[in-house]
């Protein structure tokens, strides 16, 4: 169907996934041009003045968890804000939020038509100019958010962030790097600072910038770049954060603030990862109050606002006993892993547990899975893996998969089972968790958005 002909939501959305067969990736100075025109129409309707106050967020892991948590803090305190992360789990809308709310069908397929008749016309100046996937979905992004008239928007790059669509914006009012590690390292390079590099392309003259200081070598370009770019540096490291509890369902934390005294702080997730998250977006939440013009922004505010973050697929409990996590890379699996040896279930020797703990398991094939796998069959309280095939071409091969598992967990006593097609997998893995057992499903957030999907069936 030609995009012109295109009248309901379903048939914009699979015209966009079919983009990526059509479209190679653009040089960034091409992208800019094709922004700074779509500035230009409609009297200034879409200039960058009306996309709100700008916040963009790089990083490998936990960016849109932050994007989330500040969200949900400007949120309490009465900011009108919109959202745009990536990837999304089961339909493209989650990518656009505001004030929490996922955009509609009809606003969608709006954007999807206003942006085709932007491309028709800046065709007759620049015929060669065909947007990629994602250039689409953020030149989307540019009319919903300036319609919206949002106070605040949370802007998350797509990959890496230096060459990134979403660094064509001029003036963020902050910046904020999450964790940095070892992913996509085709396209960003093959050491954590060369990927630090790419990640820190964001930052801005004069713009302060809020990160997450857990590697050296990372944070030493971070600061560099900074500093020759007049930037105020934020720095969130494991001392300004404490874990108090975990709980069953939530986790109780300290965060360490010069400014503020926070108390007791709850984040609802048993993800330990989620803690540093928090704090970088607290500690961004103070910048945007003290430095950005944000004065609503309090303490209770924001505490209120960490308590209410909901991120699907980050240690989500999606029913009793079932959990689905997002982590697709190494750094990721680590924090997961992290997060289960410290869960109360599997360490409170009053209540041993002493029932089943499934982990279901794939991953795309770019991925570095070996070192994945490893540290997964590593953990004791697994009995049963459960092992699938993410559809298409981007899984990894099932049998490439099993071979790892047998590897490493091949002479434990754990289970360890194959099956085709997700669905399957789950039902097993159901079917074997019963009765107050655990299920755990990981690996990569394509495989979570297709649990994800069953669920909302069931």
């Amino acid at each position: 169907m030609e995009e012109k002909q295109i009248q309901n939501y379903a048939a914009a959305e699979q015209f966009l996934a079919e983009v990526p067969k059509f479209t190679k990736k653009n040089l960034l100075e091409d992208t800019k041009k094709f922004y700074q025109y779509i500035q230009s129409c409609a009297d200034g309707r879409y200039c960058e003045e009306r996309l709100g106050k700008i916040v963009h967020v790089a990083g490998t892991n936990g960016k849109g968890s932050v994007c989330a948590y500040l969200q949900s803090i400007c949120k309490e305190s009465g900011y009108r804000t919109g959202m745009f992360t990536s990837p999304h789990l089961m339909t493209t809308r989650e990518r656009f939020c505001i004030d929490g709310s996922v955009l509609s069908e009809e606003e969608f397929l709006n954007a999807f038509r206003w942006l085709s008749n932007q491309i028709t016309a800046y065709h007759a100046i620049r015929p060669e100019y065909s947007p990629t996937y994602f250039e689409r979905l953020f030149f989307m992004g540019v009319y919903i958010f300036a319609r919206a008239q949002i106070d605040v928007l949370l802007l998350e790059t797509g990959l890496g962030g230096r060459l990134d669509t979403t660094n064509v914006v001029k003036n963020p009012v902050l910046t904020i790097i999450t964790e940095i590690g070892l992913d996509h390292m085709e396209y960003l390079g093959d050491t954590i600072d060369k990927i630090a590099i790419e990640k820190a392309g964001i930052l801005k003259s004069g713009v302060p910038v809020v990160f997450s200081d857990r590697k050296k070598e990372a944070s030493a370009v971070i600061c560099e770049k900074a500093q020759k770019l007049g930037c105020k540096c934020h720095a969130v490291s494991k001392k300004d954060y404490k874990i108090n509890e975990i709980q069953k369902k939530f986790i109780d934390f300290s965060a360490v603030s010069r400014y503020y005294d926070y108390g007791r702080l709850i984040v609802d997730t048993t993800g330990v990862y989620q803690v540093e998250n928090a704090a970088v977006a607290i500690r961004a939440a103070e910048v945007l109050k003290r430095d950005c013009g944000f004065e609503n922004i309090t303490v209770a505010l924001i505490k209120n606002g960490i308590r209410k973050m909901h991120w699907a697929c980050r240690m989500e409990e999606v029913v009793p006993g079932v959990y689905i996590d997002g982590a697709h890379n190494e750094d990721g699996i680590a924090a997961f892993v992290r997060s289960l040896k410290q869960a109360p279930i599997f360490t409170d020797t009053k209540c041993k547990f002493d029932k089943r703990c499934v982990l279901i398991f794939s991953v795309v094939k770019d991925k570095q899975y070996d070192n994945m796998i490893e540290m997964l069959c590593r953990l004791p309280m697994v009995t049963d893996f459960v092992i699938t095939h993410i559809p298409g071409e981007r899984g990894a091969k099932l049998a490439e998969l099993r071979s790892l598992f047998d590897r490493y967990a091949g002479g434990n006593t754990q289970g360890i089972y194959t099956y085709e097609k997700v669905e399957d997998a789950v039902a097993f893995g159901l079917s074997v968790g019963r009765d107050g057992g655990r299920v755990y499903i990981v690996g990569s957030l394509y495989l979570a958005g297709i649990v994800e999907e069953l669920f909302a069936l069931r």
